[in-house]
């Protein structure tokens, strides 16, 4: 890592620059506003010819460019907060040792460094929502129609268990349907058919949720 120090005195920079740490940084130093170009980080000394006036122009031109620290050997909260507000990343002063400057700069350059690693919220397996007449399989959201939503919601009561295709035609079609008519089951079937083509469509692979008990009926897989 390539840390630029301004340090118009020169007070600061040597001991740095010899101090050997565990989090090594290689330090330069830093005369004009194009030497910032190639750091990954910039430590800006206060002097007497170095004051607040001109750390502040600097860290308002530079700041967007690469992140800056400043360090003073006073302990001034009002100044301080004054450079935070304008964007510096933290300010060390007289308390603080070579190398403690050095890893706390080495540190938070590695966090930022480092990609974001966003914690995953789980995904819902299986969903109804009925406000919506929807059935939701891993994040993804499909609309069914009032007969396919009654159907899975008929398998989802009763999920892992064998339902036949007269106990579905019953529930779904009521009076209309016979018992000793094949036309319930097709139009079971039917729908079946039509609920799996949508699942395959948006989720591949998940068409066996609804699993066929051979001369019977339906289970959901859950």
């Amino acid at each position: 890592m390539r840390l630029g120090i301004l340090d118009q005195e020169k007070s600061f920079i040597e001991d740095f620059s010899a101090c050997q740490t565990a989090a090594y940084i290689e330090s330069k130093e830093v005369f004009e506003e194009k030497d910032v170009n190639d750091l990954d980080a910039l430590l800006i000394c206060k002097s007497q010819a170095f004051g607040i006036k001109e750390i502040c122009e600097w860290v308002i031109k530079l700041n967007k460019l690469v992140p800056i620290w400043v360090f003073t050997s006073e302990e001034l909260l009002e100044e301080k907060n004054v450079y935070l507000q304008l964007g510096v990343c933290g300010v060390f002063n007289g308390s603080y040792t070579n190398e403690e400057i050095s890893l706390s700069i080495s540190n938070s350059l590695n966090i930022m460094k480092s990609p974001i690693q966003k914690k995953q919220r789980p995904k819902q397996p299986f969903q109804l929502d009925p406000s919506k007449l929807s059935l939701t399989v891993e994040d993804e959201s499909i609309s069914l129609t009032r007969l396919e939503y009654f159907l899975i919601e008929v398998l989802y009561e009763r999920k892992n268990e064998v339902c036949t295709y007269e106990e579905l035609a019953s529930t779904l079609f009521g009076q209309s349907f016979d018992p000793g008519d094949d036309a319930g089951q097709y139009r079971v079937t039917n729908i079946v058919c039509k609920i799996r083509a949508k699942l395959t469509k948006a989720n591949q692979g998940k068409q066996e949720l609804i699993k066929t008990i051979r001369s019977r009926g339906y289970m959901l897989n859950v």
